[in-house]
């Protein structure tokens, strides 16, 4: 009888402690978060430093210029290093409320990606400061932008676009697609990207554009706290990748996702230069296995392969390209041939390469 007891003692406390997880995430739709209580971060000890020479640093413009032709096509191309052009390729919305809401303003995009046959582009508004909401664009929808600018003044709306709630997005640059699970990922970190104690990753619903699953955790190397990751890609094997600042050093982070964890381990290589000011985005090009980070005006890409274990990365392998068009580079992502697709503000647009890479 007492072990009949206990076992319903484990059960009604698990329910209550369920019941207030889920109350600490209401706000945020009905997402079921998941706290992993074990170090997620593998412990690591001496680091090799890569000297990527080729790298410049951009210094960002705190007034970015805007598209040279913002009611067509504008082109941006590189000015030194591998050669890139990039044309404009999906006009995006211009509207500051849409159906009416202030809150739905889609003048600032922070991230996109790309999943199935739909684009999905993250939006944070400046007049609700860590809220945000996603768009989801269907191929067709995309082909007729004049169709797009009107279905969203209209109530009525449109079968191609669905515009979703506003959930917590804190700085909102990390919306990634995990082709393996097919999913969408970001960080739910801070709007002004200061560390913390835990970090917290979540799903969002490809349907209803809600977070769905959330994972917090927390990583500490020998009693150091790692802050979490402010931009996000996935391999095509499912790996998540970040990257940001230490020392004036680049580290680049790899977590392997579970149902309820995530496990994570520093790539053992820092790259000596880094690219800009701002770690504005994180991209994986499936056609040639490479990473890019990306920068103002500033990309560098090293490949993936070479990031685990100890590495054997080299100078050699790091490619760089320098542009000098003063526009905000907000998310790189890549699509199926390998054309590199560029989400940039003022006014909001997907640019695309000229050349697969």
């Amino acid at each position: 009888m007492e072990g009949y007891l206990l076992k319903i003692r484990k059960v009604i406390v698990g329910v209550a402690t369920g019941v207030l997880l889920a109350a600490s995430v209401a706000g945020v739709a009905s997402a079921a978060t998941y706290v992993q209580r074990s170090n997620a971060l593998i412990q690591y000890g001496s680091l090799r430093l890569v000297n990527n020479h080729n790298v410049h640093f951009v210094k960002a413009n705190g007034n970015y210029s805007w598209s040279k032709n913002p009611s067509g096509r504008d082109t941006i191309k590189s000015t030194s290093g591998t050669k890139w052009t990039l044309r404009t390729k999906y006009l995006l919305p211009t509207q500051h409320a849409v159906f009416g809401k202030s809150a739905f303003d889609v003048t600032n995009p922070q991230a996109a990606a790309f999943g199935g046959k739909y684009l999905f582009v993250l939006y944070a508004p400046h007049n609700t400061v860590g809220k945000g909401f996603v768009v989801r664009y269907s191929s067709a929808a995309l082909a007729k932008m004049g169709s797009i600018q009107s279905a969203l003044d209209s109530k009525k709306g449109s079968s191609g676009i669905k515009v979703g709630p506003q959930i917590d997005v804190g700085h909102g640059q990390s919306l990634a697609y995990n082709r393996k699970q097919h999913s969408l990922w970001m960080w739910r970190d801070r709007p002004d990207m200061k560390p913390t104690a835990s970090s917290t990753i979540q799903r969002i619903s490809m349907s209803s554009l809600r977070p769905n699953r959330a994972i917090k955790f927390h990583m500490n190397n020998r009693g150091a706290m790692v802050p979490a990751g402010h931009n996000l890609t996935f391999d095509n094997s499912g790996h998540a990748y970040w990257w940001g600042i230490s020392g004036g050093h680049v580290k680049i982070y790899r977590g392997v996702l579970g149902a309820k964890s995530i496990r994570v381990s520093l790539v053992k290589q820092l790259l000596k230069n880094q690219t800009g000011t701002h770690q504005q985005s994180m991209g994986y090009n499936p056609h040639n296995g490479r990473l890019y980070l990306v920068s103002d005006d500033s990309i560098q890409t090293l490949p993936a392969s070479k990031t685990y274990g100890h590495g054997s990365l080299k100078p050699s392998d790091i490619k760089y390209t320098r542009f000098h068009s003063g526009r905000e580079f907000e998310s790189m992502i890549f699509d199926k041939s390998g054309h590199a697709m560029l989400l940039t503000n003022r006014n909001p647009e997907l640019l695309r390469s000229t050349t697969r890479y």
